[in-house]
């Protein structure tokens, strides 16, 4: 199976990296050209757009921005429904939601021999780089089985949970909103100890000693308190998020008030351009400042 992938972007290259060094030959399209010089002196063929890309492979992983970056790799001129590929399975891991990504699927699907299935994935860079993603499916069952030796590459876990496209962006949703409310918890509690006259560090490590820690404490509390933001995931893609939670909450007619307050608090750190680009756990650097004032 000849296996594409197309965004260069920080999990892009963790799922690239990953496949490479398992000697997967791997077909890459993006658009940092950077990056594409470094894949291919890994070994990976690299494509000058997403209809080349697709006219070589029978599975493409797209993993791009946001839906409007979606459209435009799969529909507009020179993408990958302009190939001439009479077979192609596309397993989309952007973060869009069940509606957008039920509108690729129906789009696609008037294809005859092509399928969309909604693949988000949990896990930031680094665990695509070790293969220790949880993908999340929902699609055609037989287009999955048909890959999924290829997912469980990238993955530790890969759940099947329905034929219905969308599906599992609304999973991917309702997993992302616990890390904007726990990464806002943990900033909140580290400030309320530093101003209370203790050691953040001190009240870190009796954290993830208890009940109470969690993954972002025991990888990110460290960091926020150096004021490390190294990006794994953007504060701005952190919003973005949140916006499709709100979305979704809207059209379900239900009232998430902590996903709400939390969206106005990202919005209003994203209002910088000196952190939009910066780790989201910079959301402590935010309320830091909200309180030295």
């Amino acid at each position: 199976m000849a296996i594409g992938v197309i965004g260069s972007g920080m999990l892009g290259t963790g799922i690239i990296e990953r496949l490479i060094e398992l000697d997967t030959k791997v077909n890459v399209y993006g658009r940092n050209k950077a990056k594409l010089t470094y894949f291919q002196d890994k070994g990976a063929k690299i494509f000058r757009d997403a209809r080349t890309l697709a006219e070589k492979s029978d599975l493409i992983i797209t993993c791009v921005t946001n839906f409007e970056s979606l459209k435009e790799i799969l529909f507009q001129n020179n993408g990958v429904m302009k190939c001439s590929n009479k077979e192609l399975i596309i397993a989309d891991c952007t973060t869009v939601n069940s509606d957008q990504s039920l509108y690729c699927s129906n789009l696609v699907g008037e294809r005859s021999g092509f399928t969309f299935l909604s693949t988000p994935v949990m896990g930031g860079p680094n665990d695509a780089k070790k293969g220790e993603l949880i993908s999340l499916v929902s699609g055609n069952e037989n287009s999955f089985k048909e890959i999924r030796h290829v997912l469980e590459k990238i993955s530790k876990h890969v759940f099947y949970v329905g034929q219905i496209n969308g599906v599992s962006n609304s999973i991917k949703l309702a997993l992302n909103l616990n890390i904007a409310i726990i990464t806002l918890s943990l900033s909140e509690g580290l400030i309320l100890a530093k101003h209370s006259g203790i050691d953040p560090n001190l009240y870190l490590q009796i954290l993830n000693l208890t009940k109470l820690k969690t993954g972002i404490s025991e990888r990110k509390g460290q960091m926020m308190i150096n004021n490390d933001y190294s990006p794994s995931f953007f504060l701005k893609n952190m919003l973005k998020d949140i916006d499709l939670m709100m979305d979704a909450s809207q059209d379900l007619r239900l009232f998430l008030p902590m996903t709400s307050l939390s969206q106005q608090l990202f919005r209003a750190a994203n209002n910088s351009d000196d952190r939009k680009n910066k780790d989201y756990s910079v959301i402590y650097q935010f309320l830091e400042e909200l309180n030295s004032k």
